[in-house]
């Protein structure tokens, strides 16, 4: 039997790998609570589904697939920051790791600095609802960027633009309010690192 050179197995081995889709797990695990006050029941909804609308908005085109909860092998959990040390990160992944934290209610400290307000009930920059809306979009952008992190895609660098998904600035108003891209450099590492979607 022919042997092939080792870059030539480690290149089919990719090919391989890259038709797979790659599942990611959603899971939220927060308090949904702001200020102390907890989010309707209806306002918990509309965030989960507008961070998720926002994930397959990151990777459209991309054969990446989200649901919510911890089945897939890769895992983006919302989760309020545990008691102890205080990073203030929105979200954080771990060397060759493939889950990631993203943090909830750092993103909203971080939502409110953005326009200026001090709570979400009193706010006269924006209604509550677009406050709601704007809370569930950081939270997809933060998760689509720590996604880039996790151990074996590796498209995520802190790039120097505030509405890329990829950038290193989760605390601007476009994080939360502008429809985001990814930079060059990240959709050229996407496009070696996950397949394209299947045709419909």
């Amino acid at each position: 039997m022919r042997r092939l050179p080792p870059a030539a197995l480690l290149v089919a081995a990719l090919a391989c790998r890259s038709t797979k889709p790659v599942d990611v797990g959603v899971a939220f695990t927060n308090s949904w609570r702001i200020n102390g006050d907890p989010l309707t029941a209806s306002e918990q909804a509309r965030i989960k589904e507008t961070a998720l609308a926002t994930l397959d908005r990151a990777f459209d085109g991309f054969n990446v697939r989200f649901s919510e909860g911890r089945t897939a092998n890769r895992v983006l959990r919302v989760e309020d920051t545990p008691d102890g040390p205080r990073l203030y990160a929105a979200g954080l992944t771990y060397a060759a790791s493939t889950s990631s934290s993203v943090r909830f209610d750092i993103l909203y400290r971080m939502e409110m600095m953005a326009v200026h307000c001090q709570r979400i009930d009193t706010c006269g920059a924006k209604t509550r609802a677009e406050l709601v809306d704007g809370l569930g979009r950081g939270v997809g952008a933060t998760a689509a960027h720590e996604l880039g992190h996790q151990a074996g895609l590796g498209f995520s660098h802190d790039a120097r633009c505030d509405d890329c998904y990829d950038g290193d600035a989760s605390a601007s108003y476009a994080h939360f309010f502008a429809a985001k891209h990814w930079s060059a450099a990240a959709l050229a590492q996407m496009r070696r690192t996950i397949s394209a979607s299947p045709a419909r």
